[in-house]
C-alpha cells in the first residue's frame, strides 16, 4: 500500500499542495503548488532516486494579477532542445463567482527566475469551442462543474491533453485535446486548433471518478492516469492506470493508495536503468515506484 512521505521542507509555514509533476533532468523533478501559483517548486533527488534533498522555489516573472489561478496541471513539452513548462488552471468556478482561468507556458532555465507567459481568454476560448463544456462552466465543481486537474503533451498529435476531474460520467473517464503550437512565437488562443473531447471507460466502475493527473510516458508511449473523487463528497480510493491512445479503456494498475493519500500528480523517470514512477500528494509528500 501506498502511503506518500511527508517533504521535509513547507511551502513556508504550510505543508506544499503538490500537484502537477514534470521531470526536467535526472533527479531533478518540477511541481506546482495550488495555493500558490507565484512560482514552480524544483525539488533535487538523492542519487538513488529515494529521497528527496532540497525543494527549491522557481518564481514565476512576467506573469500579471490574476493570470493563473488555482494552478493544478502541469506538462513538459520539448521544441527543439529547448524545455517549455505549460501548466494550466483548474478553470473552475469557485465561491463567490470567482472563475479561475490560466493557461501558463514557461521557458525552464537550469536557475533563476523563469519566465511566464499567459495566453489570455484561455477559458472563454475553450468554453466557446467546446459547446459540450458550457453548461458545466457554469457551476461550480461540486455540482458537476468544470474542473481541470491533469495536463500532458502528446508529442504525435502535438496536442495538449487536459484530464477533467469533472464533470464526471460513471464509469468513464474525460480528456480534452487541444493541439498547439507549444514553442511558437505568439502563446495566444490562435496558435490553439480546434479541442476534440475523447471518453475512455474505466472497468469495474460503476461510479463516477475523475482523473487527477494525467502524464505521458515516452518509454511506452502510453498514459499514465491518477483516478480519484470527481467530487469534495465522493468517496473513491484513488488509482493509477495506464492509456494507450486509440484504446477505449484504462488499464487499472494493481497500486493501491493509503486512505490518507492524496495522490495528485504523477511521471515517470529512469535512472540506473531502472523505470520508475513519481507521485506527488497534495498533503505534501511524495512517492517513488
Amino acid at each position: 500500500m501506498v502511503k506518500p512521505t511527508p517533504f521535509a521542507e513547507k511551502n513556508g509555514k504550510v505543508p506544499f499542495n503538490a500537484s502537477g509533476v514534470a521531470a526536467v533532468g535526472s533527479r531533478r523533478f518540477v511541481f506546482i503548488d495550488n495555493k500558490d501559483p507565484t512560482s514552480l517548486f524544483e525539488m533535487t533527488f538523492d542519487a538513488d532516486a529515494e529521497t528527496v534533498e532540497r525543494i527549491h522555489r522557481r518564481r514565476l516573472t512576467g506573469l500579471g494579477k490574476g493570470a493563473l489561478r488555482d494552478p493544478e496541471g502541469l506538462a513538459r513539452v520539448d521544441v527543439n532542445g529547448e524545455i517549455f513548462l505549460v501548466v494550466s488552471s483548474s478553470l473552475c468556478r469557485s465561491g463567490q463567482g470567482r472563475i479561475d482561468d490560466g493557461l501558463v507556458r514557461v521557458r525552464y532555465r537550469p536557475e533563476g527566475n523563469l519566465h511566464a507567459e499567459a495566453m489570455a481568454g484561455f477559458r472563454a476560448w475553450l468554453l466557446a469551442n467546446e459547446p459540450t463544456l458550457a453548461a458545466a462552466g457554469r457551476r461550480e465543481p461540486d455540482a458537476g462543474g468544470l474542473n481541470v486537474e491533469g495536463l500532458a503533451w502528446d508529442p504525435r498529435a502535438n496536442a495538449l491533453l487536459f484530464g477533467l476531474r469533472g464533470p464526471a460520467t460513471p464509469g468513464r473517464v474525460s480528456v480534452i485535446q487541444v493541439p498547439v503550437d507549444a514553442g511558437g512565437a505568439a502563446w495566444t488562443t490562435a496558435s490553439l486548433g480546434s479541442p476534440a473531447m475523447v471518453y475512455v471507460r474505466v472497468p469495474r466502475s460503476s461510479t463516477a471518478v475523475g482523473i487527477r493527473d494525467i502524464s505521458h510516458d515516452a518509454r511506452t508511449g502510453d498514459f499514465l492516469l491518477l483516478l480519484g473523487r470527481s467530487t469534495s463528497r465522493d468517496d473513491e480510493p484513488f488509482r493509477l492506470g495506464r492509456w494507450c491512445r486509440g484504446s477505449e479503456h484504462v488499464q487499472v494498475l494493481g497500486t493501491v493508495f493509503h486512505r490518507s493519500a492524496k495522490p495528485e500528480g504523477v511521471t515517470t523517470f529512469s535512472i540506473g536503468g531502472a523505470h520508475k514512477i513519481l507521485v506527488v500528494d497534495d498533503s505534501g509528500g511524495y512517492a517513488v515506484l
